[in-house]
């Protein structure tokens, strides 16, 4: 008996919740990733979205032990091709779940990117020796053919956020990178004619990268989804793996190529060897990029250190995102904590690493 009433090794804390809300009571059920200090609550669904509720959210709830069972590819793509709309069609790669709309030729490209960002992803982490693994089942993205349609199932999963002008954003709460084609051509059956068309548009192929980083950051253990993590991080690595290259046969080859937007403005902003963004703030909150003035220094800052710390650093930087690691979700972690995590790991204080990243930036 004693024997039998052991849980098992892949058993996990399964509950289901009671929750109230504007329009009366609401059943959810899935697993429970975390536990707040006042009594919140993270639950994941099968399809991999995250629900964070709230004490006075939670009317009933009812654990047990189980084995969690995620969606299949099958029942992914089924709800997405549901919630999405008609004419969505699923086009599934090695390590993808792509829903979409948009033509043969485009869905092809996009999947093969995909699946070019996919393995430098887990080359890049390799090579610096930080432990990555895969999700272990298919990464889904959403693809519209048209603004209106994007906009609309942006603004129906996000109604809190503006979307306008956004060619593409990965959702943390719902694990799903949102695009919307840019060539504006159903027509285009041929991978070839959707390359000749997106040379001229850099901003898709960067869209698609950036976000799929995202994606791959908290699909492989690298980051913890509603974890606290540092902005500069998060958006600095996924700046580095952005750069398209025109030269690529999918018009993106590899990570850390220079910035043809970040580069620019990191060196106009710059002045009397001063950073906009003191990196002494920077690495300690993330006010500057809720600020309209500062967000653009404070990405193209972000650009350029992760790019100096990979280059010239790189035991160090892989030392910090160790440490980063750990971090888990809903523990906030206070602007001290991270100054301290920082400068252990880097060996610099902010003061110093200034002085040497601003004249590497310039020289790139």
């Amino acid at each position: 008996l004693a024997i039998l009433s052991e849980s098992r090794a892949d058993e996990v804390l399964l509950s289901d919740v009671v929750m109230r809300t504007a329009d009366g009571e609401q059943r959810l059920a899935g697993r429970v990733v975390a536990e707040g200090a006042a009594g919140e609550l993270l639950l994941e669904d099968p399809a991999g979205r995250m629900r964070q509720l709230s004490a006075a959210e939670v009317v009933g709830r009812e654990d047990r032990r189980g084995v969690w069972q995620p969606a299949d590819a099958e029942q992914l793509g089924r709800l997405l091709k549901t919630e999405a709309g008609s004419g969505i069609e699923v086009y599934q790669t090695e390590h993808y779940l792509v829903c979409s709309n948009c033509s043969e030729g485009y869905n092809e490209f996009i999947g093969r990117l995909l699946e070019t960002v996919y393995a430098q992803y887990f080359d890049f982490w390799k090579k610096l020796n930080v432990d990555v693994a895969s999700a272990g089942r298919p990464l889904p993205v959403l693809m519209f053919q048209s603004e209106s349609e994007f906009q609309a199932y942006a603004s129906r999963i996000h109604p809190e956020t503006g979307f306008e002008g956004v060619p593409g954003f990965f959702s943390v709460r719902d694990n799903l990178v949102l695009v919307v084609d840019l060539t504006g051509d159903r027509s285009l059956r041929e991978v070839s004619a959707v390359r000749k068309k997106l040379a001229d548009r850099p901003l898709q192929v960067a869209t698609v990268v950036h976000e799929a980083v995202h994606q791959l950051s908290f699909n492989s253990g690298l980051q913890q989804r509603f974890a606290d993590f540092p902005v500069w991080y998060s958006e600095g690595l996924s700046l580095y793996f952005e750069p398209p290259s025109e030269r690529a046969a999918g018009l993106w080859s590899r990570p850390g190529q220079v910035s043809p937007r970040h580069h620019p403005e990191f060196v106009r902003l710059v002045r009397d060897e001063t950073l906009p963004v003191p990196l002494s703030e920077l690495l300690v909150n993330d006010n500057a990029f809720q600020s309209a003035d500062a967000a653009v220094a404070a990405y193209a800052e972000s650009w350029g250190l992760v790019s100096y710390l990979v280059k010239k650093k790189p035991l160090e930087f892989a030392e910090y995102a160790r440490r980063l690691q750990r971090l888990q979700p809903l523990q906030a972690v206070p602007g001290s904590a991270r100054q301290q995590m920082f400068t252990e790991a880097i060996g610099e204080t902010p003061a110093e690493l200034s002085g040497r990243l601003i004249p590497w930036v310039r020289r790139l």
